[in-house]
């Protein structure tokens, strides 16, 4: 292929590292205004009085709203249940919640007039635990669950009501009793995982005014135009083509910015303003918009002294939060891949999402799965140790294979995990049982290795509509709602289109997404774009490729199965001089070389999965993948240094592989931050540690001194030309692939607690040690 798997120049690179692009926050519209937050300061109150007089007279103040302004408006929204509303009503549910929202001629005058806000509360009980928070007599955040009609999210769940638990989801097959009834031996183990923070370098930022017409304009740095303008138009009561959301390239997101956060108070915020309003949130603001869920992950298996796992049992609990958000769906995709990427006779499969008085949570890279890929990994190597076998062989005694059925019910296609894990083990040096060696005495640095492998599903059912517009010169626009998130996604879909049209890449764009021009997508999240919105553009370029060949056949009297297209010219195949350009095929369609062709094609996908069972069609496709470690640990201090990792993904058919390759550099150093260094740290609700110098993020320093990306390719029936996705697939096996590493080190010695700190290492070894 011309385009196809190549490395070509990535779009917008050089103009990102010149620092030549505007991101949301760098934009200025004529008398715009600043918009800045009053946040609630308790974990849960009930909100008494509110009084804005002062600040409504400050000069230079201009507007503020509060709960008094949501008359008339549906003022709760969220992508699966409408429990968040536009600022607070009544009661606060967390600390940093919006209780009112300033506007102001600077953000100097704005941030003088929310401290001269009069607010009185009333304390309520809050609850920050997991555990505590399931109880019957814990504090309740919310009595009831309002699905919401919005659409953002079309799936079904178990919600509870009542208590702490939002949904429950659950998904079993063949006889957990019976299995553990015939296991020879029986491992049981709690896993832990705190809240860690997106990281994403640009925070959320958002402009929004209003038409004299009443139409809405948003200007935001999202993953998810479409969903956003959706859940503007339920909350205003607008139609749809009332609201306008045009998003800019975005700073990273990582599933931070996948839903709405600022855009409904600020949207709310400009109409009373009647004037732009720009909210840029501070470093702080951002610890308490989303983060990552917390998560204990309670694990069981049975296996006979032979090496056959017969029965696991998870029950894994997801902290979402004061508003349910994601949480619901996270606990969904969590559960069904929670026995890992095997072939297991008899499994019970359960997930909970808990509401708590913690800052919102929301989706993150590797939605859900991490949390369990790092106590199933965790488990089968310790396994492997109690049976003296080779924890590679026994992953690979158990590994599905193309075609199995999975727990769902569902055949897996294109299943390259087999590969990914053996060409991970060659790749970081596997030398098999003796990598669990015990290790030598009287040694301050010890060395190990450890491997992991992971299976993550794509959220399904799902759509990706695109359009392609060619021009008579032989250019080419792809409109698209996908966003460009640092991902490469101008690039590799122009690759996709390029390719389709027999154009050189230089001579394809994609759009920004505007939802006056471009149309729907899903949303730019679990990976789906390259697959989804890939083969929607593919086939809008088939589209516009079929009206050009059928214009040429007549022309050059030659059947349309005979004719190819390639640089900018429909030519005969075996007869390369008899031949039409594209300015040709206008000129003869349209009797001038001037006009444009358009195709477009929706992408739709099937599945979804019965709530009461958990079986049917969970994914379009899926990840898979493996991560290899090796770590030098010093016993004395408890440093850990990670000397060389490899990371293998499916990726299909990767249509930019360097890309791919960065995809999996990134995704290994989020895994290593969360296996090594971070955790968002709470004191009675409050972040103690929510900026980059407190919060520990790696550096360059913390990179491994030797890192491979391995691109393992088993192409897909339904993606474009075989792609798939790969932006999460390398992360959740990197955090179990260094803690087996650790644990093969230190001979067996496991911290269960992510992240595995030096002070928990330090005290393992001392417990270790005396009870020896």
């Amino acid at each position: 292929m011309a385009l196809v798997g190549r490395d070509v120049t990535m779009v917008g690179g050089l103009a990102k590292v010149t620092g030549a692009v505007n991101y949301a926050p760098d934009l200025q519209f004529p008398r715009m205004l600043y918009a800045k937050a009053l946040r609630s300061p308790y974990p849960h109150a009930n909100i008494l009085r509110i009084d804005t007089a002062k600040a409504e007279k400050l000069p230079g103040v201009v507007a503020v709203i509060t709960q008094d302004d949501l008359h008339g408006l549906n003022p709760y929204f969220g992508p699966v249940v409408d429990d968040q509303p536009v600022v607070a009503t009544e009661r606060v549910r967390h600390v940093g919640e919006v209780v009112a929202l300033v506007a102001g001629e600077s953000r100097e005058i704005a941030e003088e007039a929310v401290g001269l806000i009069e607010i009185d509360y009333e304390e309520l009980p809050a609850v920050f635990d997991i555990l505590e928070a399931i109880k019957p007599d814990a504090p309740v955040l919310h009595a009831q669950r309002k699905e919401t009609t919005a659409g953002v999210h079309r799936e079904e769940f178990n919600f509870q009501v009542g208590g702490n638990v939002c949904s429950v989801y659950h998904v079993e097959d063949g006889d957990i009793k019976k299995g553990f009834l015939e296991a020879d031996e029986i491992i049981e183990n709690t896993y832990t995982l705190p809240p860690v923070q997106h990281g994403h370098i640009e925070p959320h930022a958002a402009t929004a005014y209003w038409e004299p017409s009443g139409k809405l304009v948003l200007h935001t740095a999202t993953q998810n135009p479409s969903g956003i303008q959706e859940q503007l138009a339920q909350i205003f009561k607008l139609p749809e083509n009332q609201v306008r959301v045009i998003v800019p390239l975005v700073g990273g997101g990582y599933g931070g910015k996948t839903h709405a956060r600022l855009e409904p108070a600020l949207a709310l915020l400009a109409r009373k303003a009647r004037r732009p309003v720009q909210w840029v949130l501070t470093r702080d603001e951002v610890f308490l918009t989303g983060r990552r869920y917390g998560a204990l992950v309670k694990i069981k298996t049975g296996f006979k002294r032979d090496g056959r796992i017969l029965a696991r049992q998870v029950e894994a609990f997801y902290e979402i939060g004061a508003y349910a958000l994601n949480g619901p769906v996270n606990a969904k995709t969590g559960c069904y891949v929670s026995s890992g990427p095997y072939n297991i006779p008899n499994r019970s499969l359960t997930t909970y999402s808990v509401y708590t008085n913690l800052p919102p949570t929301g989706p993150f890279r590797g939605v859900g799965v991490s949390h369990v890929c790092w106590a199933y990994e965790s488990e089968m190597d310790d396994i492997a140790r109690r049976l003296n076998v080779d924890p590679v062989e026994l992953r690979l005694k158990h590994l599905v294979r193309e075609r199995d059925i999975f727990v769902t019910g569902e055949e897996l296609i294109s299943v390259g995990v087999t590969d990914c894990l053996c060409r991970t083990a060659e790749a970081i040096g596997w030398k098999g049982k003796e990598e669990q060696a015990v290790p030598p005495e009287k040694k301050n640095l010890l060395r190990g290795k450890g491997l992991a492998v992971a299976i993550k599903s794509t959220t399904t059912p799902t759509t990706s509509s695109a359009s392609v517009r060619l021009n008579a010169d032989g250019s080419a626009v792809l409109l698209t709602s996908s966003v460009e998130i640092g991902q490469g996604l101008l690039t590799s879909m122009a690759q996709i289109v390029g390719e389709e049209l027999g154009l050189p890449f230089e001579r394809v764009t994609v759009s920004s997404p505007d939802t006056d021009v471009t149309p729907y997508d899903k949303s730019t999240s679990s990976s789906r774009t390259t697959f989804h919105m890939g083969q929607a553009a593919q086939q809008a370029a088939r589209d516009v490729k079929n009206q050009l060949l059928d214009v040429a056949a007549k022309k050059l009297e030659a059947r349309i199965e005979d004719l190819e297209l390639r640089d900018g010219s429909v030519s005969v195949r075996g007869v390369p001089d008899k031949k039409m350009s594209i300015a040709e095929i206008f000129r003869t369609r349209f009797g001038s070389t001037v006009g444009s062709m358009f195709g477009g094609y929706c992408f739709k996908t099937a599945g979804g999965l019965d709530p009461e069972t958990g079986k049917g069609k969970a994914a379009a496709f899926w990840f898979f993948s493996a991560c290899g470690a090796e770590v030098e640990v010093d016993v004395e201090t408890g440093k850990v240094r990670v000397l060389k990792a490899v990371t293998a993904a499916d990726a299909g058919h990767a249509i930019h592989p360097k890309q791919c390759g960065l995809q999996n550099e990134g995704s290994l150093l989020s895994g290593m931050g969360s296996a090594l260094f971070e955790e968002m740290v709470y004191d009675n609700g409050q972040p103690i540690n929510s900026n980059f110098l407190e919060y520990m993020l790696p550096s360059l320093e913390d990179h491994p001194q030797e890192f491979q990306s391995i691109l393992v390719e088993t192409p897909h029936p339904d993606g474009p030309f075989g792609a798939k996705g790969v932006g999460e697939a390398a992360l959740p096996p990197v955090a179990p692939a260094i803690g087996n590493a650790i644990a093969n080190a230190l001979g067996g010695v496991r911290i269960r607690d992510l992240p595995i700190k030096p002070d928990k290492l330090v005290a393992a070894l001392q417990a270790e040690k005396e009870n020896r």
